[in-house]
């Protein structure tokens, strides 16, 4: 959010000003209309459009909190609306084969970082957390009789998610060599994944989100694909969704409203058009 409010600067003429110079309460609807008109120029997306005049939104309402300016001139800035439309989901449908070639590359290689690149896919892909939420688990968040992990979720909310079997044995193999590559018996850091520095070396370092996004990418490399860390998600959801219902899909998705879930839906076109072969008269 701090990027996509010093480039809204920029764009407004203050890039000579630090972020917290910038007159934000001085702007009026016009500077958010061109805004909006500048961006679809510049060929972005309604998503991100949507996401720029979000963030001044959330500028306004401080704004207005600290009585810099007044309500109506609040819902005037507020009344002017990001660029319409949608766009088709650039995500992908990992089917489960792949997932299997994902944990088998893992599987081949024999150092730490191929136990703990398998623990945390499985737990991506087999509980449809996000990669935040993989990041900030702690130890003391898992149940392995109940095969559950408590997560702080988007919104500050603790949420309850369930991982199937597969999942929970790669976690504990990870865990089980962490201990054993940890020395003085001080391998049950607080955190559950751990930063593994050139040499094979486990610190005692919780993982970053730069990491989820490389051990996607380049675990996707050796299986020939191109792989995101919300792609684990977005099958996930999908899967659930094939297999049982919309329904169950955000219940296990923790969306509160199930438009969002059904946007995760990404079957490829192939299974919309069997979809449509079976209307047989």
């Amino acid at each position: 959010m701090r990027y996509v409010l010093q480039e809204t600067a920029n764009r407004l003429g203050f890039d000579d000003l630090a972020l917290h110079e910038v007159p934000w309460q001085q702007l009026q609807p016009g500077h958010v209309t061109a805004l909006v008109a500048a961006l679809r120029e510049d060929g972005y997306t309604p998503n991100t459009s949507s996401l720029y005049v979000n963030a001044l939104r959330g500028v306004f309402n401080e704004a207005w909190r600290m009585s810099l300016i007044s309500q109506e001139q609040l819902l005037k800035l507020r009344s002017v609306k990001a660029m319409a439309g949608t766009r088709l989901s650039q995500g992908r449908n990992l089917k489960r084969s792949l997932i299997r070639d994902l944990l088998d590359a893992c599987a081949a290689d024999p150092r730490p970082q191929g136990l703990r690149d398998a623990a945390i896919i499985a737990l991506l892909y087999g509980t449809g957390m996000r990669k935040s939420e993989s990041v900030n688990l702690d130890l003391a968040q898992v149940d392995f009789s109940e095969r559950s992990l408590q997560v702080l979720g988007k919104g500050n909310k603790q949420l309850i998610k369930y991982a199937p079997a597969w999942a929970f044995e790669r976690l504990q193999a990870w865990l089980n060599c962490r201990r054993e590559q940890l020395p003085d018996g001080l391998g049950d850091d607080v955190f559950l994944f751990n930063r593994i520095r050139r040499g094979d070396h486990i610190t005692r370092e919780r993982i970053s989100k730069h990491a989820i996004y490389y051990i996607a990418r380049q675990r996707g490399l050796q299986v020939g694909v191109r792989i995101m860390p919300h792609d684990f998600r977005r099958s996930f959801i999908t899967r659930v969704i094939e297999d049982h219902d919309l329904s169950i899909a955000q219940k296990l998705a923790h969306h509160s409203n199930i438009q969002t879930t059904a946007q995760y839906d990404v079957r490829d076109d192939n299974e919309r058009r069997r979809a449509v072969d079976r209307f047989d008269l």
